[in-house]
């Protein structure tokens, strides 16, 4: 059911959806600045210390579809208020960790949290908004993720720099309180969340599942493709097929198998993981390019990614609101033109001028400008009205799936690229590095194309499929 109110009650939701978004942005990038203090501090190596950003990941895109379906059975107001409190409970224990394999576990504990906010703040724009303006609300959650994903990088340079390592976790928990008081304040109360017929037994393939694929994704490219990898992948794949025959079978299932009957619902779910996928890849690779072949520092490179997110900010909320109006498609193109436009742009890009890359991060904004509301809203709405609470977690899990793909497929790219199979990326020259960089992002251009082929061929209007003439 969705809340009917005034002005002030709308504002408070899309303040809520725009809170769970900008923590979920925050703590995936604030890390990566201090994550060489933090393995000095607990005297660990390279390897072991990217387990502080991988198990937050891993833990999180396992359990969003889980608490997605929680959320749509009657639990979002729980699931909400509870994710803010346990991330923030999490943020707090990770900041007083006295030992590394702590700090790991209480990782896991965030990670939790980052899933429930990241299922749940959609669901709210899906749910309780007016339907005129769920693609202005999914526009504000791509805005708060964006420059929460942006202001990271810095913040956490900035902290660990005059502080220590510690206060990037501790600056979460006042967001997560104050998150906490506001949805239990204006997220309306659950009605109708049974318990007893929650399928857990599915819920825990699924979860199983999603660790052990994802880890094989993201792991791949820096520790390459052996026997573990393949065991860790049939593993996968048994559970996969275990969550399936289970799903068939269960009156109340986990995910839903009839939301994708529809081929224009597939085409959408493939063109945002897509967008995601790029987007992703470039903004991986950026600021690599900006630190070793235009020698910017780590504060500059920061302010300069954070202009993609000034972009966003300018574009989405006018575009959200006029979503309804013109139609998903008109701006999933243009979001998908804007994506050729990003990778093209890099193509060129050189050891002199910044201009490439400066045309690229604003292209990165108006990516999710014109597809911050459209890209997931094509999703929901090309599925039967009753199904939109069910497709509305694929949403968020879409955004991981594909940016997690995404940072994978273009470091492998870029070491094809470049030679340097295994290599450190900041270890290498300026010269090696271009050679992979401009290989990485014609390929890129490739797939951008590709994308916005499938985004003009299909129309997913009131869910009905249609080649476009």
């Amino acid at each position: 059911m969705r809340k009917e109110g005034g002005d002030s009650s709308v504002t408070m939701l899309f303040i809520v959806i725009a809170l769970a978004a900008f923590v979920d942005g925050l703590d995936g990038t604030i890390v990566t600045t201090a994550l060489p203090d933090i393995a000095d501090f607990f005297a660990v190596g390279a390897t072991d210390s990217s387990w502080v950003i991988t198990i937050y990941f891993l833990v999180m895109a396992g359990l969003i579809l889980i608490f997605g379906r929680m959320c749509d059975k009657g639990a979002l107001k729980r699931i909400i208020v509870a994710g803010f409190v346990v991330f923030a409970f999490g943020s707090l224990l990770c900041a007083f960790s006295q030992t590394f394999w702590m700090l790991i576990v209480f990782r896991a504990v965030q990670g939790v949290g980052a899933g429930m906010l990241s299922a749940s703040g959609i669901m709210i724009a899906v749910k309780y908004l007016p339907k005129s303006l769920t693609p202005l609300g999914l526009s504000i959650s791509v805005l708060g993720y964006s420059i929460g994903g942006a202001c990271g990088p810095i913040l956490g340079g900035v902290l660990t720099e005059y502080l220590d390592w510690g206060w990037i976790f501790l600056f979460n928990v006042p967001i997560g309180v104050v998150g906490a008081a506001l949805a239990a304040k204006s997220v309306p109360k659950d009605v109708g969340f049974d318990r007893s017929h929650f399928d857990y037994i599915g819920s825990a393939f699924l979860f199983l599942a999603m660790v052990l694929g994802l880890y094989v994704v993201e792991s791949t490219p820096s520790h390459g493709f052996g026997t573990m990898s393949a065991v860790l992948l049939a593993g996968f794949a048994v559970l996969m097929l275990l969550f399936v025959v289970r799903e068939r079978k269960v009156s109340e299932p986990v995910l839903e198998f009839s939301v994708f009957r529809r081929p224009a619902t597939i085409a959408a779910i493939v063109v945002f993981l897509m967008i995601n996928l790029v987007w992703m890849g470039v903004f991986y690779l950026l600021p690599f390019y900006m630190q070793i072949v235009l020698g910017y520092d780590l504060v500059l490179t920061g302010i300069i990614l954070c202009v993609q997110s000034v972009v966003t900010l300018v574009m989405c909320v006018p575009i959200g609101r006029r979503v309804p109006l013109k139609g998903n498609r008109h701006y999933v193109i243009l979001a998908s033109l804007s994506l050729v436009a990003t990778s093209v742009a890099l193509i060129f890009a050189g050891y002199d001028s910044p201009i490439p890359m400066l045309v690229s991060v604003v292209f990165l904004g108006v990516i999710w400008g014109f597809g911050g509301g459209s890209l997931g809203n094509r999703i929901i709405d090309s599925v039967d009205a009753d199904k939109r609470g069910a497709a509305s977690p694929m949403v968020s899990f879409v955004i991981y799936l594909g940016c997690a793909i995404g940072s994978a497929i273009y470091s492998v790219l870029f070491s094809i690229g470049s030679g340097t199979q295994g290599a450190l990326i900041d270890e290498l020259s300026p010269d090696t590095f271009m050679a992979g960089f401009t290989f990485t992002m014609i390929v890129g251009t490739v797939l951008s194309v590709l994308t916005l082929f499938l985004a003009w061929s299909f129309n997913e209007e009131k869910g009905s499929e249609a080649s476009s003439s």
